[in-house]
């Protein structure tokens, strides 16, 4: 892992740690409008599914949005370009949950009106408890804040910045590594499990 100021070559993959501060202007998170670098959206459903299993959360919507920034530490500046289609934030998320007879928040509210791919909850959704639950989760990247960034080096107007899909995450190395393998091995893990529970069943 490199400091900011130790970045001087292009084209090679680079690990830093630094705190993020605004190079241009801020953005205004989706759901709590909070002023910040770039943001992750997510909006699901909690919807029935298959046997056995009473509920999922059925996937609606998601998006990004960034601006470049810079990572100072003591030492020194590196300018931050990530892609604006395409970043993985892996933060702390803030998710604000909205059951299918409640009201919104004014501002969920105003998300929704103009995101044509967010229709209201099925009728028939909403008369079944405990379903139509809609979560709205944020992460964000916040000015002032200590952030690990991972990605490759460019050059840009004869500076070297780490640009395009980049891993931007306020974890520790050691966590973000255990966080990542535990995300890749989970799916088997279920979809193992329910082999077993098939092959039971059939022997039975």
């Amino acid at each position: 892992m490199k400091d900011p100021s130790e970045v001087t070559d292009s084209g090679s993959f680079v690990v830093c740690r630094g705190v993020t501060n605004e190079a241009s202007e801020t953005l205004s998170a989706p759901f709590t409008g909070s002023q910040c670098l770039g943001f992750e959206y997510e909006v699901t459903e909690r919807q029935p599914f298959g046997i056995g299993i009473p509920w999922f959360q059925a996937h609606l919507d998601d998006g990004v949005a960034t601006r470049p920034f810079t990572l100072d530490s003591a030492s020194g500046t590196l300018t931050i370009v990530p892609s604006a289609k395409r970043f993985a934030l892996d933060t702390e998320s803030t998710v604000i949950t909205v059951a299918a007879n409640e009201t919104p928040p004014e501002r969920i509210q105003r998300f929704v009106d103009v995101r044509d791919t967010l229709e209201p909850v099925a009728r028939w959704v909403r008369i079944i408890p405990g379903l139509g639950t809609r979560r709205y989760v944020e992460r964000r990247i916040d000015p002032g804040e200590e952030y690990l960034i991972a990605g490759h080096t460019d050059r840009q107007q004869n500076e070297v910045v780490i640009a395009g899909d980049l891993i931007i995450t306020d974890r520790s190395p050691r966590q973000l590594v255990l966080h990542r393998a535990w995300r890749a091995i989970f799916p088997i893990v279920i979809a193992l499990v329910f082999v077993s529970v098939g092959v039971g069943g059939i022997a039975l």
